[in-house]
Parts: structure tokens; sequence; C-alpha cells
């Protein structure tokens, strides 16, 4: 029984570590081709604390005996390609570039409220799941706040 509720929770830990470590990845990748400061400076910003977040997650796993692996998903690359997409067609189309990072953020938050509703965990982790989650959807606020920003330039 306890192999099961740790290898529930291992395996939940790695797939929002992989979605957090994709995040991070396309936030660099993203920075690095914008042009808008605004954009860049979001992105740096965010891109930091996806790798805060899944180092965090890290250790949790590695406190119940698990080694986090760093991988990538194909829909984290699927994303990531349609963001370079749209950047090498539309250099001034940043308000699509902001609405795909916003999908891409929703489905995070989607991510971590599965875990937190299906998986049994110590209290700790669940406050650090929930805090992450918040921080997330603090983002896509500023995100909006952001689109606004840049489409009115």
């Amino acid at each position: 029984m306890k192999i099961m509720y740790t290898y529930k929770i291992n395996n939940a830990l790695q797939e929002l570590i992989t979605r957090l470590q994709d995040a991070e990845k396309g936030y660099i990748k993203l920075s690095s081709t914008t042009t808008n400061s605004s954009l860049k400076k979001w992105l740096e910003k965010y891109a930091s604390e996806r790798h805060s977040m899944h180092q965090a997650l890290e250790g949790h796993m590695v406190v119940r005996g698990a080694q986090p692996e760093d991988k990538s998903i194909l829909l984290g690359s699927l994303h990531r390609l349609f963001i370079n997409v749209k950047i090498d067609t539309m250099h001034d189309d940043f308000g699509a570039i902001v609405n795909e990072i916003k999908r891409g953020s929703k489905v995070l938050i989607s991510d971590y409220q599965k875990v937190l509703d299906e998986v049994q965990m110590s209290p700790i982790l669940a406050t650090t799941l929930e805090s992450q989650k918040l921080n997330i959807e603090r983002e896509v606020n500023e995100l909006d706040k952001l689109k606004l920003e840049l489409e009115s330039k």
C-alpha cells in the first residue's frame, strides 16, 4: 500500500516537473528571440520562477527516495514549436504569442489542480503545490496586463 502511495506521488511530481521544465525552456527560447523589452523581462522572470518551482518539486522527490528525470514531453515540445512559428511568421503579433503562453499556463494550473484533487499527499507537499499553483494564477493575471500593454502600443 505505501509503495503505491509513494509511486503515485512521485509520478505526479515528475509530470509537474516535466511541464515546468518545458515552460522554462520555452520562456528562455522566447526571451532570446523577442525584441519587446517588456515581454523579454516577463519571460526571464518567469523562466527563473519555473526553474525554482521544478527544483522545489525535485527536492520533494529526492526526500521520497526517487530520482527526478530531466525530460521533455511531446506536448511541451509542440507548444514551443508553435510559439517559435508564431515568432518567425508574426514578428509583431505579441498578442498571439501572449495568448499561447497564457493557454499553456492555464493547462499547467489544471495539472496542479488535478494532482491536488487526486493524489493523497502530506500537508507540506500539498501546501507547496497549492502555493505554486497560486503563483501561476498570479502570472496569468500579470500576463493579461502585459497583453493589454503590448496591444496599446
